[in-house]
């Protein structure tokens, strides 16, 4: 049922009757909407107002006498197509750029590359380090990428990188993991004893560790290059001094208990 909309005149009937909203009477010249169901008579701008009729339980609702709608209903004005245009065009420069911005130069240029990770101390950040940098300024076929890690920091991303199948092409280890990996048949073979048996690691020059190779490394023979001027590039420290003050740390107070 539909509303229709009426201005009152002298012979109206609605003259003088009270709006059903707003319970002020209606004058000549107003307009007015009277409900279809209830037949209750009100202000035609009352009824927009109440979006129709003000009778409590009446299901009348304004379907012809409307107001505006308020600002903010309905669905939100469609997007311009430039909208659409610009973002396809910034993902295809991101894309390009991607694909197409300059990459470093790699310091290797084009030699092989063998990643030599140890840990940091004094000897190793002064002379190896200067000692790699001359390597690398000399030879045109090697490339020695060397990485110094304090020693949990090392041990630390060395079973990260060789859970991910990225371990470097030679690394220093101490007794206990050696004996892992080598059960592991995971560490290049160094050569032979005069028993014939397989020797994968060899003492570090500068501490109580081995240094070994990495049995799946791209280089095996530039590698066995590499560990050898380590091997004479490392300073020597007296092994046996470092063993006594071991066992001396290990007899402190402090480590009974783990501290």
């Amino acid at each position: 049922m539909q509303e229709k909309l009426e201005v009152i005149g002298p012979d109206s009937r609605h003259l003088g009757a009270l709006c059903n909203y707003c319970a002020e009477e209606l004058a000549q010249g107003d307009e007015c909407v009277e409900c279809p169901r209830c037949h209750k008579v009100h202000h035609a701008d009352c009824w927009k107002a109440k979006g129709g009729c003000a009778t409590r339980g009446c299901p009348q609702v304004a379907q012809v006498v409307i107001g505006e709608k308020p600002k903010g209903d309905g669905p939100p004005p469609p997007l311009p197509k430039w909208y659409f245009a610009a973002g396809a065009v910034l993902i295809i420069a991101i894309i390009l750029i991607s694909v197409y911005w300059p990459k470093p130069p790699d310091p290797a240029a084009g030699r092989a590359k063998i990643v030599v990770m140890d840990t940091l101390t004094y000897e190793s950040n002064t002379i190896l380090t200067e000692a790699v940098e001359e390597f690398n300024e000399s030879s045109t076929t090697t490339y020695i990428d060397l990485q110094l890690l304090p020693s949990m920091g090392m041990d630390q991303k060395l079973i990260v990188l060789i859970a991910a199948g990225d371990a470097p092409d030679i690394f220093s280890v101490d007794d206990q993991r050696f004996e892992y990996l080598q059960s592991q048949g995971v560490l290049l073979e160094l050569g032979k004893t005069p028993d014939g048996e397989p020797i994968y690691g060899v003492q570090h020059p500068g501490s109580l560790n081995k240094l070994v190779i990495w049995g799946d490394t791209a280089h095996p023979e530039i590698a066995r290059e590499v560990l050898d001027f380590l091997l004479e590039t490392i300073p020597q420290v007296d092994h046996e001094r470092l063993r006594e003050l071991r066992e001396q740390q290990s007899l402190l107070p402090g480590a009974l208990f783990g501290f």
